[in-house]
């Protein structure tokens, strides 16, 4: 109930009813999600990485933290069953028995560990299928005026917002990274659907008092857009396009 009255209000309009202010190009050249948890010790170094792709800003680094490793002694303060959910539906879209950590996704089509930074380099520079729809990102006093590009012919794509913190220590006390400090980027917190894009392309405008508002309530800080085709399954499926919002 709380996603529909968010997408509600976002009141999806023609952009030719608004005129925004600014105009940024926010369009990320792939996207990394990085699946940690802080109980993991072999997690660090991915987290590390992922840090680093938030830093250099030119990649969508999102950390989502799952929240099966909190039996081990320490409860990872930002881990939640949607994390772990949005990775079973990729291992399940990839044929896979299991999940693991550190796992980083590309693009939404491909995986590989996440301390690997190798690995991950060569699926966004072809390894996998770079991203093909833009988002155009404008915004104004007020609000956001969002345009997604066509897509493939044919091919309908889930719109959302990933709200995430964009950076925060957090000194862990027990289990296997036990007196660590660790600075996590990008840390999701929630991702909740806009619309549908069908016959190829969208525009919406999203007031920004609704979207500060979610950031407050779960913690955000800052906010991104997904573009994703999901399976004929109905789970998370290829990452078409991505743009920032940047700071609420």
């Amino acid at each position: 109930m709380k996603q529909l009255l968010l997408t509600l209000a976002l009141l999806v309009t023609p952009l030719g009813l608004s005129q925004p202010a600014v105009s940024a190009e926010t369009n990320p050249r792939g996207v990394v999600e990085l699946f940690t948890s802080q109980g993991c010790s072999s997690c660090p170094p991915a987290d590390e990485i992922l840090a680093e792709y938030a830093k250099d800003g030119d990649t969508l680094a999102l950390s989502w933290h799952v929240d099966y490793w909190n039996y081990l002694g320490w409860a990872d303060t930002f881990s939640s069953a949607a994390a772990t959910k949005r990775q079973q539906n990729y291992a399940h879209s990839f044929a896979r028995r299991g999940v693991y950590t550190p796992q980083a996704v590309v693009n939404g089509r491909t995986h590989t560990v996440g301390s690997r930074k190798g690995a991950i380099e060569d699926l966004l520079k072809g390894g996998v299928a770079p991203l093909s729809a833009r988002i155009e990102v404008k915004h104004s006093a007020d609000s956001v005026a969002i345009a997604c590009s066509r897509t493939a012919a044919g091919e309908d794509a889930t719109l959302s917002i990933v709200y995430f913190i964009d950076s925060t220590k957090v000194a862990i006390e027990r289990g296997e990274n036990e007196d660590r400090t660790i600075t996590y980027r990008n840390v999701v917190r929630a991702m909740d659907m806009v619309g549908m894009v069908k016959d190829g392309a969208m525009e919406t405008i999203l007031p920004l008092d609704s979207l500060r508002a979610r950031a407050r309530e779960v913690g955000a800080s800052h906010a991104a857009l997904l573009l994703q085709v999901p399976t004929e399954a109905g789970l998370a499926g290829p990452i078409i396009g991505a743009a920032r919002l940047g700071a609420l």
